[in-house]
């Protein structure tokens, strides 16, 4: 993987911030929908680590469901937290919203102070 520059690194974790607000915003929105399943975002490294299909010749399809994001939202099928076939734990998406928040947050700052970097060496006031 090749180099990212701090402003690429953090524009990429902002979005998948972004994306993860999504899908919990998803989520507690759906806290009460029959047969609801709870969606998540999984980042490519992780789809990578677990990808067994190798492509051995460049006709072949790619298995890949990368889009160049750095992750993909996929829904949990796995079990079931009320007895509707929903399985979304409030609990635990309003505790992955604050995490996720704060990291936004972070990351949004760190933004701010590379501008503030790049206006110094540019000769520029504070």
């Amino acid at each position: 993987m090749s180099s990212l520059s701090p402003l690429s690194a953090i524009e990429r974790g902002m979005n998948a911030s972004m994306a993860e607000q999504n899908a919990i915003a998803q989520n507690i929105a759906n806290v009460d929908t029959p047969n609801y399943k709870a969606k998540k975002v999984v980042f490519n490294d992780v789809l990578q680590s677990s990808l067994v299909a190798n492509r051995t010749n460049p006709r072949h399809y790619n298995f890949s469901t990368s889009d160049g994001s750095g992750y993909t939202t996929v829904t949990d099928n796995f079990g079931s937290v009320q007895n509707n076939g929903n399985n979304v734990d409030i609990d635990h998406e309003m505790s992955e919203l604050a995490q996720n928040q704060l990291l936004y947050q972070a990351l949004g700052q760190s933004a701010s102070n590379q501008f503030q970097q790049f206006n110094m060496v540019l000769g520029g006031s504070n």
